[in-house]
């Protein structure tokens, strides 16, 4: 990963993940869309440990979903779950 910039090597840690080949196309979207300052943040997290890949996909996915349904209760349901989750693996 020597010469790659931020984005390129989130995209490969995730292309190496346990994800669908859907899954991985779609969440490394997600990152392609995004500056290369906030993204360093995740390839640190994802560096750490790769089964953070899972674990953030798993929240977009929760979270896309609570947005498709408007559902505020699940949204709100999602955060709580998102806190706890970081609290633990602080």
């Amino acid at each position: 990963m020597a010469d790659l910039n931020v984005y390129q090597k989130i995209k490969e840690i995730i292309y190496s993940s346990d994800l669908t080949e859907e899954q991985k196309k779609e969440f490394s979207e997600l990152f392609a869309r995004t500056k290369e300052r906030p993204l360093l943040p995740v390839l640190r997290l994802f560096e750490k440990d790769k089964r953070w890949v899972k674990i953030l996909y798993d929240n977009f996915n929760e979270k896309k979903q609570a947005f498709v349904t408007g559902s505020i209760s699940h949204w709100k349901e999602i955060i709580k779950k998102e806190k706890e989750t970081i609290k633990s693996k602080s």
